[in-house]
């Protein structure tokens, strides 16, 4: 626990610096195409970068632990602190049921768009990619139907 403080002591006060701003915050959505699943995921950005990091439990049934990094390509502006989305990214997962464990890897496109209220502090987001993942467990398997759809707020310091 006491590292976690640190660790939120040191971002708070980086962002504080203004040497850089970044922005935490939460998603969740559905993942449909090779069956249907409902996850969240907690999220990381930086204004220095076009770079977005999660943590997320995609599934629940099996359970999986996932991480994904995607690059967006581009954000212009719709009007004034509207804008638009669309990059690339990887993705990983372990999943875990009571019979077996598996590893799933794959890459992302993705498109969305983002909303910026109260000065920049708080960001709304909707996004979708296409998710093709390769799964090993007792054999390797591929998917190639797999779409997570998530919305999410950002909180920039």
């Amino acid at each position: 626990m006491k590292k976690f403080f640190c660790v939120c002591a040191a971002l708070f006060a980086l962002g504080c610096s203004r040497l850089f701003a970044f922005g935490i915050g939460v998603q969740a959505g559905p993942v449909v195409g090779s069956g249907f699943g409902f996850g969240g995921a907690v999220t990381f950005k930086t204004d220095s970068l076009p770079c977005v990091f999660a943590v997320s439990v995609p599934s629940f049934n099996p359970f999986a632990l996932g991480v994904t990094a995607d690059w967006w390509i581009d954000n212009p502006s719709i009007k004034d602190s509207w804008k638009w989305f669309y990059g690339v990214g990887l993705a990983g997962a372990v999943y875990f049921s009571d019979s077996a464990a598996a590893l799933g890897f794959g890459g992302r496109a993705l498109i969305g768009t983002n909303l910026f209220l109260a000065k920049d502090f708080i960001e709304l987001y909707a996004e979708a990619a296409w998710q093709p993942m390769i799964h090993i467990s007792n054999g390797i398997g591929v998917s190639l139907l797999n779409f997570p759809i998530d919305i999410g707020i950002r909180f920039w310091f």
